[in-house]
C-alpha cells in the first residue's frame, strides 16, 4: 500500500500544541481521505472520499509496518502515525531544498554533510569535492530519490538513542 500526502499545507501561524494542517492522502495512486488537524492538540481528521476506511488502513500498517521512533517516541503503526512520518518528511525534504541555494549536500559512509557555497559557483565546489572523494552520493545533482535517502539517514540518526 502507498500512502502519500499531497497538496500538504503546514500553518504554522496557527499550530500551538501540534502542527495544524490540510492534505489530501492518496492511497496506491487514488485519493482516500482529506486529512487536517486544528492545530489545538486534537487527534487529525480524516474525511473519507475513496472507498478504503481508516480501520482497514491501520491494519494494513498494523501488519506491514514496524514500530518507529519519532523524536523520541516509539510509536505503533497507524494512520495518524503514518501522516506525521510523512509529514516530517516533507518538511525535511523542504529544508534541505532550501539548503541547496547555499551549500553542496552529499551523503558520505552512510552521513549528510554540507559544504557551503560562499559565493562560488556550485560546479566548481562539486567539482573540487569530487576530485577528493569521487564515489560520495551528491544531493544537488541527484534530486528527490537522494533527498529521500538524505532524510531518511538524518531521521534514523535522530531516533537512536543517545
Amino acid at each position: 500500500m502507498l500512502i502519500e500526502l499531497r497538496k500538504l499545507k503546514i500553518i504554522k501561524q496557527l499550530s500551538q500544541d501540534c502542527a495544524c494542517y490540510t492534505a489530501e492522502l492518496w492511497i496506491d495512486g487514488h485519493l482516500a481521505f482529506l486529512a487536517s488537524n486544528r492545530g489545538q492538540g486534537g487527534a487529525d481528521d480524516y474525511r473519507q472520499v475513496g472507498v478504503i476506511t481508516e480501520a482497514e488502513v491501520d491494519t494494513w500498517l498494523k501488519a506491514n509496518r514496524a514500530v518507529r521512533t519519532f523524536h523520541g517516541i516509539v510509536l505503533p503503526p497507524t494512520l495518524e502515525h503514518e501522516v506525521a512520518f510523512l509529514m516530517d518528511e516533507a518538511e525535511n525534504i523542504a529544508l534541505l531544498r532550501r539548503r541547496l541555494r547555499t551549500n553542496v549536500i552529499t551523503i558520505e559512509d552512510g552521513q549528510v554533510y554540507t559544504y557551503p557555497l560562499k559565493k562560488r559557483p556550485v560546479a566548481a565546489v562539486i567539482a573540487a569535492i569530487r576530485t577528493k572523494k569521487p564515489q560520495i552520493e551528491i544531493l544537488n545533482d541527484t534530486g528527490e530519490p537522494g533527498l529521500r535517502r538524505a532524510v531518511q539517514i538524518l531521521s534514523e540518526q535522530s531516533s537512536e538513542p543517545k
